[in-house]
C-alpha cells in the first residue's frame, strides 16, 4: 500500500503507529526521530505526543499492536481438532501471519536482535510471557505435554518458531550456498510427544 493510500485509509493514530512500525523496522527506534514519523505520517509532532506521550509510549503502542496480532494468529480454536491438528494449525497460523506482515518481522528482528535494550521496548519479555501463557493454556487443555517444565517448552517454542522467523534471511543465505530450497527448511512442526 502506498503512503497516500495508507494516509487515506487509516485514522491519524493508526497511521502514526503504522509509520512508526515501518521506520522503526527499517532504521531502528534509536535512529528514528518523532519528526521523521510526523513528516511521513502527515501529522504534527504534537499530535504524536497527544496520542502516545513519548517515543517510548509510541514504541509500546507499536509493540502492543504487534503482540496483539500474533496472539490472535496463534490463539487456540476448538476447530483445531486433535493434539497434532492443534499444533499444526497454530504453527501454520503463525507462519501465515509472519508472511502477511513483513514489517512486523523486520521490527522483531531489529528490536530482539539489534536494539535489545532500547528505550521503551520490552518486546522480548512480553513475547516470552505470551508464549508461556499459550503453553499454560495448551497444557490445561491436554494439548501440550506436562512431562517437562513449561519454561522448557517456551524455550523450545522460541528456538523453533521465533528463532526461525528471526533468522530466516540467514537461513536463506545458507540454503543458497548449499543449493537447497530454503522453503524446505521452514518451520518444522513442534513435537507433541507427551
Amino acid at each position: 500500500m502506498s503512503t497516500a493510500e495508507l494516509n487515506a485509509d487509516l485514522t491519524a493514530k493508526a497511521r502514526i503507529r503504522q509509520v512508526a512500525l515501518e521506520l522503526f523496522a527499517l532504521n531502528g527506534a534509536d535512529a528514528t526521530s518523532m519528526r521523521a514519523i510526523s513528516s511521513r505520517a502527515g501529522v504534527t509532532v504534537g499530535l504524536i505526543t497527544h496520542h502516545f506521550g513519548t517515543k517510548a509510549g509510541l514504541i509500546q503502542a507499536v509493540e502492543d499492536d504487534i503482540l496483539g496480532g500474533i496472539q490472535r494468529a496463534i490463539a487456540y480454536k476448538p476447530s483445531d481438532a486433535n493434539v497434532d491438528g492443534v499444533v499444526r494449525a497454530l504453527d501454520q497460523r503463525l507462519m501465515d501471519h509472519v508472511d502477511e506482515n513483513p514489517l512486523v518481522v523486520a521490527y522483531l528482528r531489529r528490536m530482539m536482535l539489534i536494539e535489545t535494550n532500547g528505550e521503551g521496548t520490552d518486546i522480548t519479555e512480553r513475547f516470552t510471557r505470551m508464549a508461556l501463557d499459550q503453553i499454560e493454556d495448551l497444557r490445561s487443555r491436554g494439548i501440550a505435554s506436562t512431562s517437562r517444565d513449561a519454561e522448557d517448552q517456551v524455550m523450545q517454542v522460541m528456538l523453533v518458531q521465533l528463532g526461525q522467523v528471526l533468522l530466516q534471511p540467514f537461513l536463506q543465505h545458507i540454503a543458497g550456498h548449499l543449493d537447497r530450497d530454503p522453503e524446505q527448511y521452514r518451520l518444522s512442526l513442534r513435537k507433541t510427544k507427551r
